[in-house]
């Protein structure tokens, strides 16, 4: 493991969870763009601090499900829209919120990569670094379920907003196949082809509303699409921090077994010492008691045979 540690962890200064800056994940947990919450570096972690931080992450945590079921709602809007304005007005809305809960979404993983460093810490017992890396790996499991269902949430608006626009291309073409159809949605160009199918369907008058509707429906896709890139690669990368914490609660805790072991052995070997120099002073007392009877049993015989015949 190495030997590199983190500063002294750093207070959370009191910032607001909704004072956050926007930006979209990266593969190093930061958001980009930078700034806009707190950053966490440790060194013996005491639990104090460790628990400040763990705290900080089921607090995020707990607003990223609340902002996930509020996106869900926004996407319901942005779907039953009709007006030009009103969706406009409801997709910059749900796009404010998922730049925010993305950017919840990457401090979490930050703090969580930093609370994973517990269990390389030489300065506090072995039986505290199995407890602190086990909570650390309860709530990337919880992150990793939140993850998933953050993912699940968005492929179904996307899905929703395909179904939508295979139904206005087959208005527009009635015996398009359905590899046209999937062609024309998945084209960089989907918007334009589908305003000269209406063209071609002699609705000319629906042309420019069709396709500004096709349009934001498209980017709405090309969003959903990153962020869920974004999404798998987090839960994956959670997923290795997950099972990479078990292997060094196993290897902890097959030390502390062995340690314990070791410490049963050396005890049973004490007592066997202690029996062993028991019967040794007994053996002693016994030497020494046969000794004394035989002094007296010489002294009896010089009294009997020598001094009382004098």
């Amino acid at each position: 493991m190495g030997r590199d540690r983190f500063t002294e962890l750093q207070d959370y200064n009191g910032r607001e969870d909704t004072a956050i800056e926007m930006g979209t994940f990266n593969s190093g947990g930061q958001v980009a763009g930078g700034g806009g919450y707190a950053d966490y570096n440790a060194a013996g972690y005491p639990n104090g601090q460790f628990f400040h931080l763990l705290d900080t992450v089921k607090r995020d945590m707990q607003i990223i499900d609340d902002n996930i079921a509020q996106i869900a709602r926004l996407h319901e809007q942005a779907l039953a829209a009709t007006g030009e304005a009103s969706h406009r007005q409801i997709s910059a809305d749900r796009d404010q919120l998922v730049a925010q809960n993305n950017a919840l979404v990457s401090r979490v993983k930050n703090n969580l990569d930093i609370l994973a460093q517990t269990a390389d810490d030489p300065n506090i017992s072995k039986s505290q670094r199995v407890a602190q890396a086990s909570r650390q790996q309860a709530e990337a499991k919880r992150f990793s379920e939140l993850l998933q269902r953050y993912r699940q949430m968005e492929y179904q608006y996307s899905q929703r907003n395909r179904e939508r626009l295979e139904r206005q291309y087959r208005i527009a073409r009635p015996d398009a196949s359905d590899a046209e159809i999937s062609e024309a949605i998945e084209s960089n160009q989907a918007g334009q082809v589908f305003a000269q199918a209406v063209m071609h369907s002699n609705r000319i008058g629906e042309a420019r509303r069709v396709l500004r509707d096709v349009e934001e429906r498209q980017e709405d896709m090309r969003k959903i699409e990153k962020t869920m890139t974004e999404l798998t690669e987090m839960f994956n990368e959670v997923a290795d921090m997950v099972r990479q914490q078990q292997e060094l609660i196993d290897t902890i805790e097959s030390a502390v077994e062995d340690t314990h072991g070791n410490v049963e052995h050396g005890h049973k070997e004490v007592k066997q010492a202690i029996i062993y120099r028991i019967k040794a002073r007994k053996k002693i007392w016994i030497f020494i008691l046969l000794l004394i009877i035989l002094i007296v049993i010489i002294v009896i015989i010089i009294y009997f045979t020598v001094i009382k015949k004098k």
